[in-house]
């Protein structure tokens, strides 16, 4: 009995811990499960509505996707029928403008052939005319008569010329001077002239050789160059600093020169240096003159500019201001000496001695246009293939002072390359009358 109650008391023991412990949590598990199952079925319920208007709003989208490839397939076909259309105009076009581009490009190769033909053709006729001329001109006779019938074109640019001669003298150094200087040269040579005209030929030498020592001191003292030449309300002041500084080391004449230069007004201080050594070759000029051999003086300066242009080597070795002057001198007197006369050869000195900047063989052509002014000319260079007898010289001087309107001097030169004809310089101007310039024009103006 003891065992049976002790079993029961024990059983019911285990009820109360079921009771109390086991079967509150299993309540709480079965709740927990019962909501979860709920709340499935809820989730369930809620996914098959989805379901449902997910299948609804995919039969819309696939309705409208189908409304909407019908739209698509309708544009596209519109755009496809305007692309076409595009492009055939387009076609079109390049087949216009590929015809006419291919058109013009035939025209094109057709001139450029026809230029070529025309170029080839005009080419060797240009050829075959000079080997023509050349054979034609061979003979000096034929030579002789091209010179003539170039004085007859000569001639005929003389129509309506005045034939007064003028004689322009005065121009000569000073072209490139502004009026005030020109105008004081002008005095001064005119006064230069006057007071010389009474002194002996000694004298005046000594007159020339003077002057050109003042423009050497004035070239190594440009401050002193600066100071006679400036503008001054004192013209005395400046003819007495001049009388100080040169009286009684050179001749009075070249003195009272000075003292007339610096007592004038000048553009420039060049200018005043240039007057002097100007009248210093004019002052050997004059000697020429009175010896009656300025017009061998005036052809003499210009052979020899023509031998220093010619010899470019000997006109730098004179021209080197770095050499001393003594030598360059005397390298000028081994070329020169005894082949020209006393005056000629005083006046390539003095270039040499004087030179500064530039070439002598430019200086040397500037004093033979000086000595061609003196005697109231200017000087043409005429060039010729044959030399020119003595009434085409004489018709040539004629023609060119009525052409120009002063006299004339001509000095003729041989270049056999000219062929035939007359290349007349005076000045900076060229008359080209000569066949190979001709030849050459004609060649130019072929068709390229």
């Amino acid at each position: 009995m003891a065992i049976f109650i002790g079993q029961f008391v024990g059983f019911l023991l285990v009820l109360f811990i079921l009771w109390k412990w086991v079967v509150p949590v299993v309540r709480k598990a079965m709740k927990a499960r019962q909501e979860t199952v709920r709340m499935e079925l809820e989730a369930s319920a809620q996914a098959r509505a989805k379901l449902a208007e997910a299948g609804a709003a995919g039969e819309r989208a696939r309705e409208d996707a189908a409304r909407e490839g019908s739209r698509i397939r309708d544009e596209a076909r519109g755009d496809a029928d305007a692309i076409r259309d595009d492009l055939r105009t387009q076609t079109d076009r390049e087949v216009a403008r590929i015809g006419e581009h291919g058109a013009g490009q035939t025209a094109l190769n057709r001139s450029n052939l026809i230029r070529g033909l025309r170029a080839g053709l005009g080419a060797e006729a240009v050829d075959v005319a000079g080997k023509l001329v050349r054979g034609h001109l061979a003979d000096p006779a034929n030579q002789s008569k091209s010179v003539d019938r170039a004085l007859d074109e000569l001639e005929q640019m003389t129509q309506g010329a005045d034939e007064t001669r003028v004689t322009e003298a005065d121009r000569i150094g000073s072209r490139s001077m502004r009026a005030s200087s020109r105008e004081s040269i002008r005095a001064l040579a005119a006064g230069f002239d006057q007071r010389t005209a009474s002194i002996d030929d000694a004298a005046l030498a000594r007159t020339a050789d003077d002057l050109a020592d003042v423009v050497n001191v004035l070239n190594e003292q440009p401050v002193l160059r600066k100071h006679l030449a400036e503008s001054s309300d004192s013209p005395e002041g400046k003819r007495r600093l001049a009388s100080n500084l040169f009286g009684g080391k050179i001749s009075d004449g070249a003195v009272v020169f000075v003292q007339d230069a610096a007592a004038s007004k000048w553009s420039a201080p060049a200018d005043f240096a240039s007057a002097i050594e100007r009248q210093a070759r004019v002052a050997v000029l004059l000697g020429a003159e009175r010896a009656g051999q300025l017009d061998a003086t005036e052809d003499e300066l210009f052979r020899a500019g023509r031998i220093l242009e010619a010899e470019p080597q000997l006109t730098a070795m004179l021209s080197d201001t770095r050499v001393p002057t003594a030598q360059r001198i005397g390298l000028l007197d081994k070329v020169f000496g005894g082949k020209v006369n006393e005056f000629t050869a005083a006046l390539l000195r003095q270039t040499v001695r004087l030179l500064r900047t530039g070439r002598v063989d430019a200086s040397v052509a500037s004093i033979a246009e000086l000595a061609a002014a003196r005697r109231g000319e200017s000087v043409a260079i005429v060039e010729s293939a044959v030399a020119l007898n003595a009434p085409q010289q004489t018709r040539t001087a004629d023609l060119l002072a009525r052409i120009y309107q002063r006299r004339i001097a001509v000095q003729t030169e041989v270049v056999p390359e000219l062929l035939g004809g007359l290349r007349i310089t005076v000045g900076n101007e060229v008359i080209e009358g000569d066949i190979a310039s001709r030849l050459d024009k004609a060649a130019e103006q072929l068709p390229r």
